[in-house]
């Protein structure tokens, strides 16, 4: 998060500041670390074990607003529950269950992806 954006405003991610997450990861992670990113709906935790495996945790509350439609989101990008603890719900994406190319590089998409979905608009319904 930049000094400027506020706990509450919603993510652009721009060309810009995908090289701005894609530097804060380098410059906070180093194998066997882990690095936490606070939003107002969700936590987000990306860690690298030793061994260069990739690991992305979201807490979501389950009273939140956004809640279904966030796991569902998390869900298309390849998250799964892992579990549930007072109130709030843990998905997980880790690059062990993913084949395709670089692990880090998928890592940082799939957190981008992530964090664009956790900051997505919720959709009204209406009933007819």
């Amino acid at each position: 998060m930049t000094e400027n954006q506020k706990p509450g405003s919603r993510l652009d991610l721009d060309l810009a500041e995908q090289r701005s997450l894609a530097a804060m990861v380098d410059a906070s992670l180093r194998r066997g670390s882990g690095l936490s990113i606070a939003l107002s709906d969700a936590t987000v935790g990306v860690s690298l074990d030793k061994l260069g495996d990739w690991t992305i945790t979201v807490g979501l509350s389950s009273r939140s607003d956004r809640f279904r439609q966030s796991i569902s989101s998390l869900e298309r990008l390849g998250f799964f529950q892992a579990t549930e603890n007072e109130g709030s719900v843990y998905m997980l994406w880790t690059s062990l269950l993913s084949e395709v190319g670089d692990a880090r590089i998928v890592a940082e998409q799939t957190l981008l992806q992530a964090l664009k979905a956790l900051q997505a608009p919720t959709v009204s319904r209406y009933i007819s």
